[in-house]
């Protein structure tokens, strides 16, 4: 986990630090990019924050070009049953409030907002309520609201999750201690007990196939009968991953997630890139594929990264956001119900 937040901080640096990707144009206002997501735990909302660069400098010496600009960060949210944005005008996250901000948790009332400064440091979160659709609650609030707790050094790696109250926030502070934050009032308190630690790290796309079955092929990929090769899928997919939508059991093992008997397989269509992806529907009990479905993905996210799926299943759809677009798709059908351009 140390080195993941070493990591992360590296990447911040890089992305705020202004040492900006090749792909960007020479001077001026860039396209915005997605740079991070969560849904709510119930999968109600969908959060994220994306931020929108200005070129004023650009040098090339040699075989290197150095451009240097600055980045306005904003915050969003997507009502998932509507497609609506939460938002008439995305919040603006001040930089002298937060600089590098990142994802925290979300619920169905509040996204937490864990903050770092211009050095890299990290501050106590902010509070984000969905109902007066502001910051409630910015780092220095908090601290003021809780003196001697040491609720800053709160990286967005340092979250916790309660199994029993999944809505709960939670987060380590400088100090090491969990700290379980009332969001509504700001007041927060100690907590004790075991907790999970789930910011970056995803086990969405590990499912595993079902026993008897197991994967073949050089390149592009099939999938057989361990005992009958010769029973194989007709149709055959490159760089497959199958989803794991459910709970961990004790032996953690992750079993694809099967619906109305079948599993979902994400794959690619372009091994250079994951920016045109299949999901696709496949009987277990057939090896055929009940439906296949390209998935638009009109640009990737602030690393140019566009392997950054997350899902929740509700009922027979399927909610799948990546790093431009939020869809929801019929699982019946394979049918996209809604596209939700997250950058319009």
């Amino acid at each position: 986990m140390v080195q993941l937040k070493q990591t992360v901080n590296s990447l911040l640096a890089i992305a705020a630090g202004v040492l900006l990707l090749a792909s960007c144009s020479e001077m001026g206002r860039q396209p915005a990019q997605v740079f991070q997501g969560d849904f709510s735990a119930s999968g109600r909302y969908y959060a994220y924050i994306y931020h929108s660069t200005f070129i004023y400098s650009y040098e090339r010496k040699g075989g290197s070009t150095t451009r240097r600009g600055s980045n306005t960060n904003y915050l969003q949210v997507v009502d998932t049953a509507s497609g609506r944005k939460l938002l008439d005008a995305p919040l603006e996250i001040d930089s002298s409030d937060c600089t590098f901000p990142q994802l925290g948790t979300a619920n169905d009332a509040y996204v937490v907002i864990a903050c770092q400064g211009h050095q890299g440091e990290s501050l106590a979160p902010m509070v984000f309520s969905m109902a007066s659709r502001t910051l409630t609650f910015t780092g220095a609030a908090l601290l003021e609201r809780n003196p001697g707790m040491a609720l800053d050094g709160a990286s967005f790696t340092d979250f916790r999750r309660d199994p029993a109250q999944p809505d709960a926030v939670l987060f380590q502070g400088k100090d090491g201690r969990t700290y379980r934050l009332n969001p509504e009032t700001g007041a927060a308190q100690v907590a004790t007990g075991e907790f999970e630690s789930f910011r970056g790290i995803s086990r969405q796309l590990d499912g595993e196939l079902p026993k008897g079955l197991r994967e073949a092929g050089d390149g592009r990929r099939y999938i057989a009968r361990e005992n009958d090769p010769t029973q194989r899928s007709q149709v055959d997919f490159l760089k497959p991953q199958y989803l794991f939508l459910g709970a961990e059991d004790s032996m953690h093992e992750r079993p694809a997630t099967l619906f109305d008997g079948g599993m979902l397989v994400l794959s690619r269509t372009d091994k250079t890139s994951g920016q045109h992806k299949l999901l696709s529907l496949v009987d277990p009990a057939t090896l055929a594929t009940r439906w296949s479905t390209p998935l638009p993905q009109t640009r990737g996210d602030w690393a140019n990264d566009f392997d950054t799926e997350q899902f929740v299943l509700q009922g027979e759809s399927l909610l799948l956001a990546n790093a431009s677009q939020l869809l929801q798709i019929d699982l019946k059908t394979g049918k996209i119900t809604r596209n939700v351009n997250l950058l319009e």
